[in-house]
């Protein structure tokens, strides 16, 4: 009977383990999954922009809980008719060093003011940082 329960503890104990491994990994993922997307989705408002797609300006705003959301014009919420919401996981969160919650690049440069953007899902953080002439380093 001793046997069959130590036995058992161990399978237990290497079931946790293997559940505890595994929900941290699958945050990792949901977390460079969303710096990904953010990353792709900021070059795509750039290159909308410099293309002078609808000959105004485009850019990705972060402000939102729940979704990354690529738009089109000066600011967010001047055109919501083109307004591209993307999911992003609950773990990850989003903040500017200068307390901006977007990025917008100008129709035909590209051009942008100068911001840092920190992604963090809580034990990691990841910066991105966009030039004044639009470049994104990730």
């Amino acid at each position: 009977m001793v046997e069959v329960l130590i036995t058992l503890a161990i399978v237990v104990f290497i079931g946790v383990m293997g559940v505890v491994i595994g929900l941290d990994s699958y945050q990792k993922y949901l977390f460079r999954s969303d710096l990904d997307t953010a990353a792709t989705l900021l070059s795509k408002a750039r290159s909308s922009a410099v293309h002078s797609i609808g000959e105004t300006g485009h850019g990705v705003y972060f402000g939102d809980n729940d979704y990354f959301i690529l738009f089109r014009g000066a600011s967010y919420g001047d055109d919501p008719s083109f307004d591209l919401l993307v999911e992003k996981s609950k773990v990850t969160t989003v903040s500017f060093a200068s307390g901006a919650d977007e990025v917008v690049f100008e129709p035909l440069s590209g051009d942008s003011t100068e911001e840092s953007l920190t992604l963090s899902n809580g034990t990691q953080d990841f910066n991105i940082t966009i030039n004044e002439e639009g470049g994104i380093n990730w």
